[in-house]
């Protein structure tokens, strides 16, 4: 065998495990699987944070929002960057990264939030300021809310304002939204 033709064999077995690769980081069978996996090491319930990647972006790696959230776990770059100090721009397209990410401000938010679930999820999706806000009864610039705590659950829980829309909760059912 001549040298050009091992030369020319070489790159076409890198550019085939190159794709390999690419198709098995970025498939959605892959990107699932991954979540469960992320969630266990991380020791957060792998059915909640399969659920809530999952209404974040349906497992579409490439997900941006309106207000620039990028990725499964649908985080904004400084977000990132407050999680991890040596982040870097356009990482979050990066499926193991983005959801290593989202496991470990999940696991920041439930330090902060003693574990309540709800306060987590809400502080994960409107913004820990704004939950925080709203506990210490100060108004949120972005949407009215009530805080409430009964005698049966010692810790507060958020409601998310009136909206003439339907919400889509964490299994994936839609509820219309109550007032």
């Amino acid at each position: 065998m001549s040298t050009k033709k091992k030369k020319r064999g070489l790159l076409s077995l890198a550019i085939i495990v190159l794709l390999m690769a690419v198709i098995l980081t970025y498939n959605p069978v892959s990107v699932r699987l991954m979540t469960v996996g992320i969630a266990v090491y991380y020791k957060i319930d792998p059915g909640i944070f399969y659920r809530l990647i999952r209404t974040e972006s349906n497992f579409r790696s490439f997900a941006v929002s309106r207000a620039q959230a990028i990725g499964l776990g649908q985080m904004q770059e400084r977000t990132a960057g407050y999680i991890h100090k040596d982040h870097r721009r356009g990482m979050l397209f990066v499926p193991y990264y983005n959801l290593k990410l989202s496991a470990l401000y999940l696991n920041y938010l439930k330090g902060r939030y003693q574990g309540n679930w709800s306060l987590v999820l809400a502080a994960y999706n409107w913004g820990e300021t704004n939950v925080s806000r709203r506990l210490a009864g100060r108004r949120s610039k972005r949407i009215k809310t009530t805080v409430s705590s009964s005698e049966t659950s010692p810790k507060p829980t958020i409601t998310l304002g009136k909206s003439s829309v339907r919400e889509k909760r964490l299994d994936g059912n839609w509820a219309p939204k109550q007032s």
